[in-house]
This record gives structure tokens, C-alpha cells and sequence, in this order.
């Protein structure tokens, strides 16, 4: 009778043991651990553990520990699932612990990594990701006057031209176009951080440093010049000389091209071969080494420059020598015409 009443008593208390377990377990993959927040996203990198992947949510104010993710995620044989990349969090809704590693394990995987090269316009940019990522072209265009995202990044301009950073940018499928210029114009201020105390220092304003990035960005093919080429325009500026730069004309004429006497006498203020100063606004999307030039150029006393027809540039301080330079380019053409005949 002792032995039948022993057993009984383990039985039972087997079954509230396990009926204990069963209670927390429902609660912690039941508990609530996101609600009624706004939108947010966090990433989430390749080949991470259960235990970074729960300190990632942790960061981002979700309620959930190490033990009850792994709980949850074995629980429902999800650890072996859960993906990486950019999860978006959507506004106003609720997760659960368990809804929410379902969630990890369907959403957020890297589309692929898209590349804006340094000096594209805006335009430009929009066909990238129009064929990249299927974004609208028409929306991304218009999403870059966007006065919201103007007054949010300070910049005084009716549009982003100059400050979509260009770099490879690893894209998530469910990106938008406002999220991706959000991205590329933080981009942008990010770099300008390293050099914020010679923006502050320097007599341009920021837009107008945008601007002569943007002119300095057009003009260099060999990147050991930048400094020199900025010297030019810097120079010209200080002794409010004409700019005449051909890429601010090109900008006009939405195309690169080689430009003749017609095209230098368009009535327009990014005429540059018309107009004194600085353009209205920036003609591309230059990089952080233009911008540094702009703020830095070479201690040289260059007002003149004129390619050498290899990508190169010869670079003078008086006219008579910018003369001379501009026959040896002409000379080059004329070979080269020669050759190709």
C-alpha cells in the first residue's frame, strides 16, 4: 500500500512538474515582447548565433533573453531556420515571442548588392535602381525634393543632387525609395563628420562646398589631381575669375559632350563660361575625395587647365602657358584623328 501510495505521489508530482514546465513555456512563447511601436528595422549579419541574434533584438528594445529565444526557437525546431539580413519591424503591431521567430525565419534576406558610381546624377542613379530593384524612377526622383527630407538633413537646396553618397550598398528586397535616399544622403553626412571642423572653419558654406565637389568630380579622371584640379577652381573663385568649367555646361545639356562655341553661349546660370561663382546647385554625386579637395586644395597658384588627352591634365598659371598647353592637346587630337582615319 506504501509503495502503490509512493508511486501515486510521484506520478503527481511528475504531472505538476510537467504541467509547471508546460506554463512557463506558454507564457514566455506567448508573451508579448513588441507592441504598438512605430516602424524600425535592425540587421541581423550572416552566420550569427542564437545568442547574437537575441543581444541584436535586445539592442533594439525587444523584450526577449537569450534562454527564451532558444527556448522558442527549438521549442518550434526554428534555429536551424532563422535567416539573416535587414528585418523591418512594421508600425503599430504586435509580436510575440513565437511570432516573432517565424517572422526571422521568412523575412529580411539581402537582395543584392547595388553600385552607384562617384559623379552620376540623380537621374542616373534612379535608372541604377530601376533596373536593380525595380524601384520606381519617377517616385525616386520626385522623393529627392522631398521638403520633409530637405528640412530633416538641413540641406538648403530644392533637391538631393550632391548628397546621394555613391558607394555599393547592400539592398534588402522590401527597400523603398525613400528608405534608400534616407540611407545614401546619412551616407553622405557621415563621411562629412571626419572633416566637420574644416567645414565649419571654411568660408563656403556647406552647399556651396557640395557644389564645388560636384564641379571638381566632373572634371577628374586621374585621382592623384583632385587637389590641383580644386586649386584651379578655388583660385578662380578668390579672384572671382570665371569659372568655366565643362561639366556644369554638360549639366545643361543633361549629356557629356564635347562642347562647342554654341553650347558655352547658353543663357543659363550653370553656365559656368557665362555666369561668375559657384552654379545654383550641385551637377552630380561626388565623392568624400572631392569633398576633401574642395575644402583642401593644392597650395598651387593654377587658374588654367586643359586635358592632355590621356585623362590627365596640364595645369598653368598664365595664360601664355595655358596657350601652349591647349596646341600640345590639339597637336594630340590631330595624331589621333590621323590614326583613326
Amino acid at each position: 500500500m506504501q509503495k502503490k501510495m509512493l508511486f501515486l505521489n510521484i506520478i503527481a508530482a511528475i504531472i505538476i512538474i510537467v504541467t509547471i514546465i508546460l506554463i512557463v513555456v506558454d507564457l514566455k512563447i506567448n508573451k508579448v515582447i513588441i507592441e504598438n511601436r512605430d516602424t524600425f528595422m535592425f540587421e541581423i549579419p550572416k552566420n550569427s548565433t542564437i545568442k547574437n541574434i537575441a543581444e541584436i533584438l535586445q539592442k533594439n528594445e525587444i523584450d526577449i533573453s537569450i534562454f527564451d529565444l532558444k527556448l522558442v526557437t527549438k521549442w518550434y525546431d526554428l534555429d536551424s531556420k532563422l535567416r539573416y539580413g535587414r528585418f523591418y519591424i512594421p508600425g503599430q503591431r504586435s509580436f510575440t515571442a513565437k511570432e516573432l521567430a517565424i517572422f526571422l525565419t521568412r523575412k529580411g534576406i539581402l537582395t543584392r548588392n547595388i553600385t552607384i558610381p562617384e559623379g552620376l546624377r540623380i537621374r542616373e542613379i534612379a535608372s541604377i535602381l530601376k533596373k536593380g530593384m525595380n524601384i520606381d524612377s519617377i517616385e525616386f526622383m520626385s522623393m529627392t525634393k522631398n521638403k520633409a527630407i530637405l528640412k530633416e538633413f538641413n540641406i538648403t537646396a530644392d533637391n538631393l543632387e550632391g548628397y546621394l553618397y555613391p558607394e555599393t550598398y547592400n539592398l534588402n528586397e522590401n527597400d523603398k525609395a525613400e528608405e534608400i535616399i534616407r540611407r545614401m544622403v546619412s551616407n553622405t553626412f557621415s563621411k562629412l563628420d571626419s572633416i566637420d571642423e574644416e567645414i565649419s572653419s571654411n568660408k563656403m558654406s556647406l552647399h556651396e562646398i557640395m557644389i564645388l565637389a560636384s564641379i571638381i568630380q566632373g572634371e577628374v579622371m586621374d585621382r592623384s589631381e583632385v587637389y590641383d584640379i580644386s586649386a584651379v577652381y578655388n583660385n578662380r573663385l578668390k579672384i572671382k575669375m570665371l569659372l568655366q568649367a565643362d561639366p556644369t555646361v554638360q549639366y545643361i545639356l543633361d549629356k557629356p559632350t564635347r562642347l562647342r562655341e554654341r553650347h558655352i553661349k547658353i543663357d543659363n546660370p550653370y553656365n559656368t563660361y557665362k555666369y561668375k561663382g559657384l552654379p545654383p546647385g550641385p551637377i552630380n554625386n561626388p565623392t568624400f575625395a572631392c569633398i576633401e579637395a574642395a575644402l583642401k586644395p593644392a597650395d598651387k597658384p593654377y587658374i588654367y587647365m586643359v586635358a592632355r588627352g590621356d585623362g590627365g591634365h596640364y595645369f598653368n598659371s598664365t595664360l601664355n602657358g595655358h596657350i601652349n598647353d591647349k596646341k600640345k592637346f590639339d597637336k594630340y587630337r590631330r595624331e589621333i584623328w590621323r590614326k583613326n582615319r
